[in-house]
C-alpha cells in the first residue's frame, strides 16, 4: 500500500488540483510532424503567457497552510506530452511532493497521452510510476486504494486522438475492469473516482464530441446508481462544483491558468463531502 492509513478523525481532508500543463517549445525528441506541432503553436499563439507556471511553486507554500492528509493531481501534467515536458512538469512539482511526504496521487489527462510515440509514452509510464511512489503502474489502471476514509478509484481514459479531438476513451478491458471494482461493495464510508474527464459540464450538462468521455453516460448511471460518491477531475480549465440533486463532480480547473484548486473534506462521522473551490490569492501562504 503506497500510503500510512490513519486512524479516522472526524476530517480528512484532500487537495485537488489539476491542468498544469507544464510547456517547453523544443524539438529535441521530433514533433515537427505529429501532433505535437500543433500543440506548441497552440501554446505560443495563445496560451504562453497565461498559463503561469510559477503558481506550482506558489501553490506549494499555499498548501502548507490546508492540513491535507492527501494531494490529488487529475491530469495534464504537459501540454503536449513530450519527455522534457514531463521532465519540467515533475521537477515543478517537487515542493508539493515533499509536503505531500508520499500521500501525493497523480492520474495522466489527454495531453499527457498526446501522441502514440514510445519515447513519449514511455516519459508517461515513468513520471506516473514516481509520482505514485513507485507503488504501481499506468497499465494497472483502473485501481483502488484505500485512504483514511475513502477507496479511491484511479482510471486513466487518456488516450492520442486525432488533431480535431481532446476526447477520452477506455479501453474495453479497462472499462469491464472499472465496472468490476465499481459494482463491489465499498468497504469504507466513502468511494472517490478519479479521472480526467467530467461526466458533464458546469451547467449539467454533457460536454461536446470534440471533448467528452466515450463512456460517460454508463459512468453517470453509474453513479446515479450509487457505486461511487464523487467523481474529481480537471480537462475543464474553469473549476466548478455540481453537488446532489445532481451527481456530485468536482473540478479543479487549471492550477497555473486560473490558480484554482479544489479543498475536499470527508466527515465519516456524518458521512458528509464538503467542498470548496479557491484560488491561490484567497489564502495566506505560510512564510
Amino acid at each position: 500500500m503506497p500510503f500510512v492509513v490513519k486512524k479516522l478523525q472526524r476530517r480528512y481532508r484532500i487537495i485537488h488540483f489539476s491542468d498544469l500543463h507544464a510547456a517547453l517549445c523544443s524539438f529535441r525528441h521530433g514533433g515537427l510532424f505529429d501532433k505535437r506541432l500543433l500543440g506548441r503553436l497552440n501554446f505560443l499563439l495563445r496560451r504562453r503567457h497565461a498559463f503561469r507556471a510559477e503558481r506550482i511553486i506558489e501553490a506549494a507554500k499555499v498548501f502548507a497552510s490546508l492540513q491535507a492528509d492527501l494531494f490529488v493531481c487529475t491530469g495534464d501534467l504537459t501540454s503536449v506530452g513530450d519527455l522534457e515536458e514531463f521532465a519540467l512538469g515533475e521537477r515543478l512539482l517537487e515542493p508539493i511532493l515533499e509536503l505531500a511526504n508520499g500521500r501525493f496521487v497523480y492520474i495522466p489527462g489527454n495531453h499527457d497521452a498526446y501522441i502514440q510515440n514510445k519515447d513519449c509514452r514511455k516519459a508517461l509510464e515513468d513520471t506516473f510510476y514516481r509520482l505514485n511512489g513507485k507503488s504501481f503502474q499506468l497499465h494497472d489502471l483502473p485501481l483502488r486504494q484505500v485512504v483514511g476514509p475513502a477507496e479511491l478509484i484511479l482510471c486513466n481514459a487518456a488516450r492520442p486522438s486525432p488533431i480535431y479531438s481532446s476526447n477520452g476513451a477506455f479501453s474495453n478491458n479497462g472499462w469491464e475492469r472499472l465496472e468490476n471494482l465499481l459494482h463491489a461493495p465499498k468497504s469504507t464510508p466513502f468511494r472517490l473516482l478519479l479521472e480526467h474527464f467530467p461526466t458533464l459540464d458546469a451547467a449539467a450538462r454533457p460536454l461536446s464530441w470534440r471533448r467528452r468521455l466515450k463512456q460517460a453516460p454508463a459512468l453517470l448511471k453509474l453513479q446515479q446508481d450509487n457505486h461511487f460518491d464523487a467523481l474529481l477531475c480537471g480537462h475543464i480549465h474553469r473549476p466548478f462544483v455540481l453537488d446532489p440533486p445532481h451527481p456530485r463532480i468536482i473540478c479543479a480547473g487549471s492550477l497555473t491558468l486560473h490558480d484554482s484548486f479544489a479543498i475536499i473534506d470527508l466527515d465519516p462521522e456524518t458521512n458528509s463531502i464538503e467542498c470548496t473551490i479557491k484560488t491561490l490569492s484567497q489564502i495566506q501562504p505560510q512564510p
